[in-house]
C-alpha cells in the first residue's frame, strides 16, 4: 500500500525552486511528489521501497535542505537590520564629497554586507548557475561581488574608483523584499495550523461499555465519543445520545448556537455548550470537515497565481542582457587596442551601473510608504505585494457576522402580549438566563437584574425553566400552536422576522416575545455605496439563516446574497468569479472564512476576528471600520501608479547609463552622483503616497 510522506524544505526562494525539487523527486522510481512553495513542504506518495534517507539525499543534492527548522525568517530579519545599519551611513557619506571617509573604512564596514548580508543571493545564484539559469539573485550577487571586489583592487592599487556604496545598498534593499516575501509565506502555514489546533488532541471513547481517553488520531470510524459540556468535539459524527446546543461558529461563523439531538450532524472543532453528548464517529480527525478546510487553504495558497514583481519580470531579460553587454564591452575595448586593464574597467563599469540600486528600491520603497500610510488608518498590510492585486479588484465578497455586523447579539425588540406588564416580564426573563453562558442568554440577562430565579433547569437544550416570585416560567420557543394564545403570538412574531427569537411563557400562555440581532456596523452602508460607485461587484455570503441574511442585505442595499453558505461553498463562489475573469477580494473574520480568504486574489480580515483569519489574509482592518476597506482600495490604486512611475524612472536610468558606461564615458564620481540622484528621486516620489487620505 502506498505511504504518504510530508517534508519541510528550507532554502526555496521562488516557485522555480519548488518545480526543480519536484522534478528531481518525480524521477525517483515509485515516488510521486508535489512541492508546495507557499507552505515550504513536499507532499510525497511512495509506492516502492524508497527510504526517507534517499528522499532527503535527492532534495539536498538539488541544493536545498530538509527539516522543520523555521529560523530562516529570524535570520533574514537580522541580515536586514545589519544591512540597514551599515548601508545608511555608507550611502549618505558617499553622496557628499566633503563627508567621505577613508576608503579602507568603507572596505571594512561593507565587508559583512557584501558577504554575510548578501549571502542568500550568493547561495541562490550558485544554485541557479548549477542549473544554467539566471534570476534577480544572479544580478544582485554578481553586482555586489564585482562592485566590492573592484573597489578592493582600487584601494590596494592606490586608486580611487570605488563602488563600496553599491555593494552595501543593493543587497540590503532587495533583502527587505525577500524578508517580506518569506514572512507572507509563513503566514499561510500559520493559518492552517490555527485551523487544525481547534481539534482536541485527545478524545473520550466508549468501547464495549468501557470509557477511555485516547489520542484523537487513534479514534476509528464508528467509535462512540463522549463530549462533556464545555468541551470541543474531536471528530465529525452523528449525535447518538444526549441533547443540547452546539456552538458551530468555527464552521458557520454565526454566533447563535445550533440545537443538537439524536441524529444531528456535528463537526470536529465545534463547542458543546449544554449537556453531555455521545457522538458516533463518521469521520476521524485527519478526514474531518475542518481538516478538509485546512487542505483547501493549502491548495488555494499554493495554486493561486502570485502576482510576480515587475522587477523579477524585467530581470528575466535584463540580467542576461547586461552580462552579454559587459562581455561585448570588454571585447570591443580590447579589440581597439586598449589595455586589458582599461577593457576590464569598462566591462566592470557596465555591471556596476546596471546593478539595480534604484530598481531595487523602486517597489519596496512604495510598498513601505503605503504600508506605513495604511497603518495610520488602522490597516495592517501583512503582504505588501497584495496592494498591486487589490488595485485591480472588480468583485468583492463580504461575510456578514463580525464583518458587516458586530457579531454580538443585542435585544432589539421586546413585545408584551395582551395584559402583560412588560417590565415584570423582562425581569423574569433576565432572571431565568442569568446563570447561562449562551449568547442569547447573556443578551437577555443584561436587560434587568431586579429578580432572582430558583429551580432553574435547562430543558434539553431547547430552552430554560425556573421559578420567579413563586411562579414557574418557561423561556424558549416551542411550535406556535403549542401556546394557548397562538394567534396573538403570531402577530408578535411577525415583528421580529429575521431575528433570533425567545418567548417567555407561563402555563403555556405566551407573555413576552424577545427579538435579538447583531447590529450592523457603522459605515457599512457607506462602504457598499463606495464599492458600487467604483463598479465593484458586491456579494454577501453568510452561514446564517435566510431571513437574517436577507434583512442585513436589504438594509445595506446588497442585491446578491446567499445564506447557509459553508466554508467550501464560499471558496467555490470565489473560484467561480475568478474563472469568469474577475479579480476578487474576500472580507471575513472567522475560521469559517479562512479558506475563502486564502483563495481570493486578496484576503481582508477584520481585527476582531480570529488569528487564523488574519494569518490567511493579506490585510487586516484593526478598528473593524468598513470604510477602512474603501481607503485600502484607494491606497492600492495610488500605490500601483506610484510603483510604475518608480520603475519607469529606475529602469530608464539603467537604459541610458549602460551605453554611457560601455563607451567609457562614466567615471566614479558621475556614476555615484547619478545613482544617488536616481535613488533619491524614487524615494521622493514614493513619499507622495503619504498624502493619501
Amino acid at each position: 500500500m502506498p505511504k504518504q510522506l510530508e517534508l519541510d524544505i528550507e532554502g526555496m526562494t521562488c516557485t522555480a525552486c519548488a518545480r526543480r525539487i519536484e522534478k528531481n523527486l518525480n524521477k525517483v522510481e515509485g515516488v510521486s511528489a508535489y512541492v508546495d512553495f507557499a507552505s515550504e513542504r513536499a507532499h510525497l506518495t511512495i509506492s516502492g521501497e524508497t527510504s526517507h534517507a534517499e528522499i532527503t539525499k535527492v532534495i539536498e543534492d538539488t541544493g536545498y535542505s530538509v527539516g522543520s527548522n523555521r529560523s530562516e525568517l529570524q535570520t533574514l530579519k537580522w541580515r536586514v537590520i545589519a544591512g540597514v545599519l551599515i548601508s545608511i551611513p555608507v550611502a549618505t557619506t558617499s553622496m557628499v564629497h566633503s563627508l567621505m571617509w577613508q576608503m579602507w573604512v568603507y572596505a571594512l564596514l561593507v565587508a559583512p554586507v557584501a558577504l554575510w548580508v548578501a549571502w542568500p543571493f550568493h547561495s541562490a545564484a550558485f544554485k541557479n548557475l548549477r542549473h544554467r539559469a539566471t534570476t534577480m539573485d544572479t544580478l544582485v550577487s554578481l553586482g555586489v561581488l564585482v562592485a566590492y571586489g573592484y573597489s578592493l583592487v582600487q584601494l590596494f592599487t592606490g586608486k580611487h574608483e570605488a563602488y563600496f556604496e553599491v555593494a552595501a545598498v543593493v543587497p540590503t534593499v532587495v533583502l527587505i523584499g525577500r524578508w517580506l516575501e518569506v514572512r507572507t509565506r509563513r503566514s499561510a502555514t500559520d493559518s492552517v495550523r490555527a485551523l487544525l489546533s481547534a481539534i482536541p488532541d485527545t478524545a473520550k471513547v466508549r468501547r464495549n461499555g468501557v470509557q477511555e481517553e485516547i489520542s484523537t488520531s487513534l479514534v476509528a470510524k464508528g467509535d462512540l465519543v463522549v463530549v462533556a459540556m464545555g468541551e470541543r468535539i474531536p471528530v465529525d459524527g452523528i449525535v447518538f445520545e444526549g441533547r443540547g446546543s452546539v456552538d458551530n461558529s468555527l464552521i458557520t461563523g454565526e454566533s447563535v448556537p445550533e440545537e443538537a439531538a439524536a441524529g444531528s450532524l456535528v463537526a470536529a472543532g465545534a463547542m458543546n455548550l449544554a449537556a453531555t453528548l455521545v457522538i458516533e464517529t463518521t469521520a476521524v480527525s485527519s478526514n474531518s470537515r475542518i481538516s478538509r478546510i485546512a487542505d483547501l487553504v493549502r491548495e488555494a495558497t499554493s495554486t493561486k497565481t502570485k502576482i510576480a514583481s515587475l522587477t523579477d519580470k524585467i530581470s528575466a531579460v535584463f540580467v542576461p542582457s547586461v552580462i552579454l553587454i559587459s562581455l561585448i564591452t570588454f571585447a570591443g575595448w580590447y579589440a581597439t587596442g586598449e589595455t586589458v586593464e582599461r577593457a576590464v574597467a569598462a566591462a566592470i563599469a557596465v555591471l556596476v551601473i546596471a546593478c539595480p540600486c534604484a530598481l531595487g528600491i523602486a517597489v519596496p520603497m512604495s510598498l513601505a510608504v503605503a504600508t506605513a500610510t495604511g497603518a495610520k488608518r488602522g490597516i495592517v498590510i501583512r503582504n505588501p505585494d497584495a496592494l498591486s492585486t487589490l488595485s485591480k479588484v472588480d468583485a468583492i465578497v463580504l461575510d456578514k457576522t463580525g464583518t458587516l455586523t458586530t457579531g454580538n447579539l443585542r435585544v432589539l425588540v421586546t413585545t408584551a402580549l395582551a395584559g402583560v406588564n412588560v417590565q415584570k416580564a423582562i425581569a423574569a426573563a433576565s432572571a431565568l438566563e442569568r446563570s447561562s453562558n449562551h449568547p442569547i442568554a447573556k443578551a437577555i440577562a443584561s436587560l434587568d437584574s431586579s429578580l432572582v430565579a430558583t429551580e432553574v433547569a435547562d430543558e434539553t437544550g431547547t430552552g430554560v425553566t425556573g421559578v420567579v416570585e413563586g411562579s414557574r416560567f418557561e423561556l424558549g420557543l416551542q411550535a406556535v400552536e403549542n401556546y394557548k394564545n397562538s394567534a396573538e403570538l403570531e402577530k408578535a412574531l411577525a415583528e421580529v422576522e429575521g431575528m433570533s427569537v425567545a418567548v417567555l411563557s407561563h402555563e403555556n400562555a405566551a407573555l413576552l416575545v424577545i427579538g435579538l440581532a447583531d447590529d450592523v456596523r457603522a459605515d457599512a452602508k457607506e462602504l457598499v455605496n463606495d464599492l458600487r460607485e467604483s463598479d465593484i461587484e458586491v456579494t454577501l455570503l453568510s452561514g446564517d439563516v435566510e431571513s437574517r441574511v436577507a434583512t442585513v442585505a436589504g438594509e445595506l442595499g446588497i442585491k446578491n446574497y446567499f445564506a447557509r453558505v459553508t466554508p467550501e461553498q464560499k471558496l467555490e463562489h470565489l473560484n467561480s468569479l475568478a474563472q469568469s475573469g474577475k479579480t476578487t477580494a474576500m472580507v471575513g473574520d472567522g475560521l469559517n472564512d479562512v479558506a475563502a480568504l486564502a483563495g481570493a486574489s486578496v484576503g481582508i480580515a477584520m481585527g476582531s476576528g480570529t488569528h487564523a483569519a488574519q494569518s490567511a489574509a493579506a490585510l487586516t482592518v484593526l478598528d473593524d471600520s468598513p470604510l477602512a476597506i474603501s481607503f485600502a482600495l484607494k491606497l492600492s490604486r495610488k500605490t500601483w501608479r506610484n510603483i510604475r512611475q518608480n520603475l519607469g524612472w529606475a529602469f530608464g536610468y539603467n537604459v541610458i547609463l549602460i551605453p554611457v558606461a560601455a563607451l567609457g564615458g562614466l567615471n566614479p564620481m558621475l556614476a555615484g552622483t547619478a545613482m544617488a540622484f536616481s535613488s533619491v528621486s524614487v524615494v521622493l516620489n514614493s513619499l507622495r503616497l503619504r498624502r493619501q487620505s
